[in-house]
Order: structure tokens, then C-alpha cells, then sequence
């Protein structure tokens, strides 16, 4: 959360749920996905893992603006 907090502030970062560690699913907090904060993702990991999951973070992105996304699957913990 410190590099939340070093690019977007406290106000930011404090509204944000959490990153890292694994969730009751057993998937990463925080990555590939919305961080609770309105137009806020983030991601992790290298070049290509950056390019494999980008383009389903676009996906979940277009989803959400077409207004057809839904419920996640995974429960946020």
C-alpha cells in the first residue's frame, strides 16, 4: 500500500482495500482487479505477466462501463 499512498496520497490509500496476501479463494488481494476506489486498478508482476492479464483487465473495465459486469465471483476479504 506505500506505493498507493506515494502516487495517490493518504485520502487515497486509506479508502483502498487491501493488496497482497491471499484472499478466502486463495487469489491475490488487490491484483488485476479494482482496488475499492472508483477508477483505480492495479496491477502486478512483470512484462509478461503485465501483458497476459492486461487484456482481461481491460475486459473487466469495458464490462463495468457497458454496465454488464455483475458480482465477482471471488468474495473480497
Amino acid at each position: 500500500m506505500d506505493a498507493v499512498t506515494r502516487l495517490c496520497g493518504p485520502s487515497v490509500s486509506s479508502a483502498c482495500g487491501r493488496v497482497w496476501g491471499l484472499n478466502s479463494e486463495g487469489e491475490i488481494n488487490g491484483a488485476w482487479r479494482d482496488l475499492g476506489v472508483k477508477g483505480l486498478w492495479f496491477m502486478i508482476g512483470n512484462l509478461a505477466l503485465c501483458r497476459f492479464h492486461s487484456s482481461h483487465l481491460a475486459l473487466q473495465i469495458k464490462a463495468i462501463e457497458e454496465g454488464v459486469f455483475g458480482d465477482r465471483y471471488a468474495a473480497e476479504d
